[in-house]
C-alpha cells in the first residue's frame, strides 16, 4: 500500500485549520465568541469529505472515533460514503472504535473524480490514508464558503453530497466550505468575521429561519444584523460576490406571530429590504439576493422545515444562476485589472 498524507486530499475545512487536530469547521477563536449551539454543531462534518483521482481499486484509513455529535443530518449514515459521478453511493461502515477502515472503490477512469465523505453522526478525524495504486489530490476551484442553518447544514438529505450547498459547488466547480449550523446560524457576527478572515473567491448566506423561532428576533433586528454582517464579510472580502438566500417557505410560520410579533414572512421581507438596500447605499453590484419563498414547494420538505432530496435540488437550481453570475462579474473585473 502507498502512504499519503491524509489533509491533502481533504476537502470542506477552512483554510489553515486541521480536522484532524481541531475537530471543528471553525477557528477555535470563533468558537469562544460563538453560542453553545453553533459550537456543537461545528463538530459535525457537514460537507467534509477525501478528493481523489487515479486508479485505486481500494484506500484503508486510519480512523479515530470520538463522542457522538449533537444535530448531524438525521437520515445520513453512520458510514463514510462513496461518490462517483454516474455511479450510486456506496457505504462502508465507520467501526465503533475506529482504527483500519478498508473503503473498495468502483471501477472507473483514472481521471474520475472520487469522494469519500466522512459521517456526520460521530466525530471522526482521517489519521492516515494508504491505497493499493497513487492518489491525486482533485482538482481545486475557487473557495465557495456558504454559511446558514440547518438547510445548509444537510438537514434532510438521504445521502452526503446532495445538500443545496454541494449541488452548487459540484456544478460550478466550487471548492466547498460548508458552514451549516443546525439549530443555529442566526447572523452572529462572529461567524462573518470568519467569512470575512477566509480568503474566499465566493461566499454565501442563507439563514433567517431560526431567527423565527429558535431564538426570536423582531424585523428591526433581523435587518440590521443582515447590515452588520454583510459589512463585516465585505470588510474582508472587498471583491468576492456574496449571495444571499433568504428564508425557504415554512408553512407554519409565514403567518404565524413569534413573540415579537413577526412572521416568518416578515422577517423574509426585513431581511430582503436590508440586503436591497445595502447593495444601493455601497453602490455594491458584487451583493446579490435570492428570494427564498419560491425555492422550495411546500411538498418538498419532509418535516415542515427541511427539504428532502428533491427539495434541495430545487433550492440549488434557483441559487446555481445567481452565483455563476457572480464568479463571472469576478473574472471579468479581474482580466480588465490586467489588460
Amino acid at each position: 500500500m502507498i502512504r499519503v498524507q491524509p489533509e491533502r486530499f481533504l476537502r470542506g475545512v477552512l483554510p489553515g485549520l486541521s480536522w484532524a487536530d481541531d475537530g471543528a469547521r471553525l477557528p477555535l477563536a470563533a468558537c469562544g465568541k460563538l453560542t453553545a449551539d453553533t459550537v456543537r454543531a461545528a463538530r459535525v462534518a457537514a460537507a467534509l469529505h477525501l478528493a481523489f483521482t487515479g486508479s485505486a481499486s481500494v484506500i484503508e484509513l486510519t480512523v479515530g472515533v470520538g463522542e457522538r455529535t449533537t444535530v448531524p443530518a438525521p437520515d445520513l449514515p453512520a458510514a463514510f460514503v462513496v461518490r462517483t459521478v454516474g455511479q450510486p453511493p456506496r457505504e462502508v461502515r465507520l467501526p465503533a472504535d475506529g482504527g483500519i477502515v478498508s473503503v473498495p472503490l468502483p471501477r472507473r477512469a483514472p481521471e474520475t473524480v472520487v469522494r469519500v465523505y466522512l459521517p456526520e453522526a460521530v466525530e471522526v478525524a482521517v489519521l492516515g490514508l494508504a491505497a493499493d495504486r497513487p492518489l491525486h489530490p482533485a482538482p481545486r476551484g475557487p473557495l465557495w464558503v456558504v454559511y446558514g442553518d440547518s438547510i445548509t447544514q444537510g438537514w434532510s438529505v438521504s445521502t452526503p453530497g446532495l445538500a443545496w450547498p454541494s449541488q452548487v459547488a459540484d456544478a460550478l466547480g466550487l471548492d466547498l466550505v460548508n458552514l451549516g449550523f443546525a439549530g443555529a446560524a442566526r447572523g452572529e457576527l462572529p461567524a462573518a468575521d470568519v467569512l470575512a478572515a477566509s480568503g474566499a473567491g465566493a461566499v454565501a448566506m442563507a439563514w433567517g429561519t431560526n431567527a423565527y423561532s429558535s431564538l426570536p428576533t423582531s424585523t428591526a433586528q433581523i435587518a440590521e444584523t443582515t447590515r452588520l454582517f454583510l459589512t463585516t464579510v465585505r470588510a474582508g472580502l472587498p471583491d468576492a460576490p456574496v449571495t444571499v438566500v433568504s428564508p425557504i417557505v415554512r408553512p407554519d410560520a409565514e403567518d404565524v406571530p413569534n413573540r415579537f410579533g413577526a412572521t416568518l414572512a416578515d422577517l423574509r421581507e426585513a431581511q430582503e429590504t436590508a440586503v436591497r438596500r445595502f447593495a444601493a447605499v455601497h453602490g455594491d453590484d458584487r451583493v446579490s439576493l435570492v428570494p427564498g419563498l419560491g425555492l422550495v414547494r411546500g411538498d418538498q420538505l419532509v418535516d415542515g422545515i427541511h427539504p428532502g432530496d428533491e427539495g434541495h435540488t430545487s433550492f440549488a437550481s434557483g441559487v446555481i444562476p445567481r452565483v455563476a453570475a457572480g464568479l463571472g462579474q469576478a473574472a471579468e473585473r479581474a482580466t480588465a485589472g490586467t489588460a
